[in-house]
C-alpha cells in the first residue's frame, strides 16, 4: 500500500475566525434557551450580582454560584453546544439560584478568576448506548458530527503487521474518487485517489487529487471494498457525483496538501458508510502522534510502480519524530514542516500511489479519528522514509471555515 500518485502533479520524490461566525450564527438560538432556562429556574435563592456562595456542579465539583457571564467554561460550553439537548440539560442543573438581571449557574471554581478554564464535559452513563446523543466536545464546531454519529467502525482491530485486506464495514468513511477524460466524458473511468467522508455532503483528500492536467474527478464511490465489478463482496457501494473541490488557498505541490470535495448530494448513512470524526478537542489539537501506530487503507499500488489493488487493502504504520524524517528527506531535495506528519519507514510497507488522498486513522476511545492525508513519499515503502502526510490538526480553522459550504 507511494503516498502520491504522480499523475497528479505533485511526484513522488526521486533519488480561530471560525469561532466568531459561529458565535453569531447561533446568538439568536442562545438568547431563546437561555430565556427558557430562566423561566423554568424559579427562584431557589436570592443573590446580588457578583457575589458568590459555595455550591455543587452537577458532577459534584467545588463551584461558586455566579451570573454565567462570569464563567467563562459555561458560557463556552453555551457558545458551542446550545442546540444539544444534553448542553441545555447540564446548564439547567447547573442553576443555584437568580439575582435582580439573571439566573445564577454553578461555576467550577478552577475556572474563576486567573486559573485556568477547563471545559466540562459530562460523564456517559456506563450503558449508553451509541445511538444515544452525549454531551458535545464544546470544542467540535457545532455543524460537523461528533461521537457516536463518527467514526465507529463495524470491524474490529488488532494489531496489523503488513498489508492485509480490509473487511466489508471496517472503514466506512473510506472514500474513492472516480475520473475522466476532460476531451473524452465518455471515457472509462479511472479510479486513482482516496479520500474520507467528514459530513453528509463533504469528504477531505488531498489537494493534488484534485487537480489533473488532462483527467477530472468526478464522482465519489462510497461504501466499496472491491473495485473489481466481477467479484463478490456483499459492497453495495454509492457513487455521488462531485460538485466542486476547495483546495487550501497555500497549496503547492508538497505544501498545504489538503482540500474539502463538496458532492452533489448529501448521502444516506448505513452500516457500511459513515464520517470519521475530525481532531477538534484539545487533546488531539496538541497532540504529536509521536509512538502512535495509526491505520491507513486505500485501493494503492501495493508496491513502488506496481499496479493498483482492486481490493481495499490496510496496513498500521507507527508515527515517527519530524527530525528524523526531515533529515531524511533534506538528503534527496526534500523539506518537512510541522503541518506534516511522518509515519512508517521502519519495514517495506506504506502507503503507494493510488493511496493519495486517503484517511491516516488513529483509534481513541472507540471512535477513529483523521489525523493525517496521505500525501507524498520517497518511491514507495523504502525503509528510511516515512510516508508524508498531511496533519489534519494544523488545519482545523480551513476546515470549520469551508464545511458548511
Amino acid at each position: 500500500m507511494a503516498a502520491v500518485n504522480s499523475q497528479f502533479g505533485n511526484p513522488s520524490w526521486q533519488g480561530n475566525p471560525w469561532l466568531q461566525n459561529l458565535q453569531q450564527q447561533q446568538q439568536a438560538a442562545q438568547r431563546r434557551k437561555w430565556i427558557e432556562m430562566q423561566a423554568e429556574a424559579g427562584t431557589p435563592v436570592r443573590a446580588q450580582q457578583g457575589s458568590t456562595s459555595n455550591c455543587r456542579t452537577p458532577r459534584g465539583e467545588p463551584g461558586n454560584c455566579v451570573n454565567i457571564r462570569q464563567c467563562d467554561q459555561l458560557l463556552d460550553l453555551l457558545r458551542a453546544s446550545s442546540n444539544d439537548p444534553k448542553v441545555v440539560e447540564y446548564l439547567r442543573n447547573s442553576q443555584c439560584g437568580r439575582d435582580s438581571q439573571s439566573v445564577l449557574v454553578c461555576c467550577p471554581s478552577q475556572a474563576q478568576g486567573d486559573q485556568p478554564s477547563v471545559k466540562p464535559t459530562v460523564q456517559p452513563t456506563p450503558n449508553r448506548r451509541d445511538n444515544e446523543p452525549g454531551v458535545r466536545d464544546p470544542d467540535i464546531p457545532s455543524n460537523l458530527p461528533s461521537p457516536p454519529q463518527c467514526g465507529k467502525s463495524e470491524v474490529s482491530h488488532t494489531r496489523i503487521v503488513g498489508g492485509v485486506p480490509a473487511q466489508l464495514g471496517a472503514w466506512p468513511w473510506l472514500v474513492v474518487y472516480g475520473y475522466r477524460n476532460r476531451r473524452n466524458p465518455a471515457s472509462a473511468t479511472e479510479w486513482l485517489c482516496g479520500g474520507a467522508l467528514v459530513t453528509e455532503r463533504h469528504t477531505v483528500t488531498a489537494a493534488h487529487c484534485t487537480q489533473h492536467p488532462s483527467l477530472a474527478m468526478y464522482v465519489a464511490r462510497l461504501g466499496e471494498l472491491n473495485l473489481d465489478p466481477n467479484v463478490e463482496d456483499n459492497a453495495t457501494p454509492v457513487d455521488i457525483l462531485v460538485t466542486r473541490a476547495i483546495k487550501h488557498p497555500q497549496y503547492s505541490k508538497f505544501s498545504h496538501d489538503i482540500a474539502i470535495v463538496v458532492l452533489q448530494k448529501p448521502v444516506t448513512f448505513t452500516k457500511y458508510i459513515q464520517p470519521i470524526c475530525l481532531p477538534f478537542g484539545k487533546e488531539l489539537r496538541s497532540n504529536n502522534f509521536v509512538s502512535k501506530n495509526p491505520f491507513v487503507a486505500g485501493w494503492g499500488a501495493v508496491e513502488f510502480r506496481g499496479s493498483s489493488s482492486k481490493q481495499l487493502m490496510q496496513i498500521q504504520i507507527p508515527v515517527v519524530d519530524n527530525g528524523g524524517c526531515a533529515d531524511a528527506y533534506r538528503t534527496v531535495g526534500g523539506d518537512i514542516t510541522q503541518r506534516q506528519l511522518c509515519a512508517g519507514g521502519r519495514t517495506a510497507k506504506d502507503a503507494c500511489q493510488g493511496d493519495s488522498g486517503g484517511p491516516l486513522m488513529l483509534p481513541r476511545d472507540g471512535y477513529y479519528y483523521l489525523i493525517g492525508i496521505v500525501s507524498f513519499g520517497y518511491r514507495c515503502a523504502t525503509p528510511g522514509f516515512p510516508g508524508i502526510y498531511t496533519r489534519v490538526t494544523e488545519y482545523l480553522d480551513f476546515l470549520a471555515e469551508n464545511l458548511n459550504r
